[in-house]
């Protein structure tokens, strides 16, 4: 008896496999992206929908892949980009070899595959894509949307250096007029930023407040070819950093890449939100840091608007912060013009502006938030 039901069951699970020739899992996940994808096309149709999500589930969703991604002291998605040559060959052999078995085999490995696509799809939609369709940042600070004269670009960017002169008092520079960040490590960093995130998430409850750290990127020194001074793995949570940068650029990348790992997706405002956190922050070196960099956007457009007004405003930038800028224009020499900083720039201009934004150009419109913050 025992043996004849069991030859029932197995006689059952094989009707079961024919059936179903697609594996539960991956119904499970095109059942999800199907989900996310309507999701998506609402955040283009509201902006409120877009911000409900993203401070709900795509909150759960980032702080959930920061936690797993955080227990690995690397960079996973780095890890993750290296392997996917590897990882691919292996699908395709797999697919291959199961195609042999016959078609239903065959159907079960091509939707596995397809699903972890539509996996990556999911991630991105829940974790990144709302907040560029979200509430503007600007909207949600109650600053004024202006068009910006050169005045007004000398007048914010005369605060600022005053700002930036005062810090530099507090800042060591032992080399060759560069200064260093005084932390052992990337996770005593991490550990000041977030504490700065606290004070900032005290008074803008929109931006995530929870712990999380920032993993150098082992290819920093060939990364530097493409101008790319941090990236945020949206299908894996982690806020990565070209260390190569001299360390007052490390500083504030990360808080910017930080800000992605928060909600903030726009280039601009996470340049902005990353501005508020090290001036907001009670380190000398991380206040500093996000002043500076600051400063080099605001001097950007005021030169462009004004070549008077940028030199009059330059001339009172403290020494140290003179120095600490003409070394990084001799370090970034060697850099600056390759085809991979032009291919980078193409691609990711053109990724940026199918989300809605200006493109590369966004990260300088951090400069209109900065002078409504300082004028407003």
């Amino acid at each position: 008896m025992k043996k004849m039901k069991k030859m029932k069951n197995t006689k059952k699970s094989k009707a079961d496999t024919k059936i179903r020739p697609v594996p539960m899992f991956s119904i499970i996940i095109f059942a999800i992206t199907a989900v996310c994808g309507a999701c998506h096309i609402m955040f283009y149709k509201s902006a409120a929908f877009a911000d409900a999500f993203n401070q709900s589930i795509g909150r759960a969703v980032r702080l959930t892949l920061s936690k797993i991604s955080g227990i690995f002291p690397f960079s996973v998605m780095e890890y993750l980009l290296f392997a996917s040559p590897v990882l691919i060959v292996c699908l395709c052999v797999i697919v291959a070899r199961t195609s042999r078995r016959g078609g239903i085999c065959a159907v079960r490995c091509v939707t596995g595959v397809l699903s972890l696509a539509a996996l990556v799809y999911c991630l991105f939609a829940a974790d990144f894509a709302p907040g560029y369709r979200g509430t503007s940042l600007a909207d949600k600070l109650s600053l004024t949307d202006r068009q910006v004269s050169a005045e007004e670009l000398h007048q914010t960017t005369l605060l600022v250096i005053d700002e930036v002169n005062s810090a530099a008092q507090d800042v060591d520079f032992p080399v060759k007029g560069s200064s260093t960040m005084p932390y052992d490590n990337y996770g005593e960093l991490s550990r000041k930023l977030c504490d700065a995130y606290g004070t900032v998430c005290d008074e803008y409850s929109f931006i995530d407040r929870y712990s999380s750290g920032v993993k150098p990127l082992v290819i920093s020194k060939y990364m530097t070819y493409t101008h790319i001074s941090g990236i945020y793995g949206f299908f894996t949570g982690d806020a990565n950093i070209n260390t190569n940068f001299p360390d007052y650029i490390c500083v504030y990348t990360a808080a910017h890449e930080m800000a992605h790992q928060r909600g903030i997706s726009r280039e601009d405002e996470a340049n902005f939100t990353a501005f508020l956190v090290c001036r907001a922050s009670s380190d000398p070196y991380i206040r500093y840091s996000g002043l500076l960099n600051m400063y080099e956007y605001l001097s950007d457009a005021l030169y462009k608007a004004s070549p008077e007004l940028y030199t009059d405003a330059a001339s009172r930038l403290c020494i140290q912060a003179k120095a600490e800028l003409r070394a990084y224009s001799l370090f970034f020499d060697k850099y600056r013009d390759n085809k991979a900083a032009d291919v980078s720039d193409s691609l990711n201009n053109s990724y940026l502006e199918s989300q809605g934004t200006a493109g590369t150009a966004s990260y300088g419109m951090v400069v209109d938030l900065a002078v409504a913050y300082y004028l407003d």
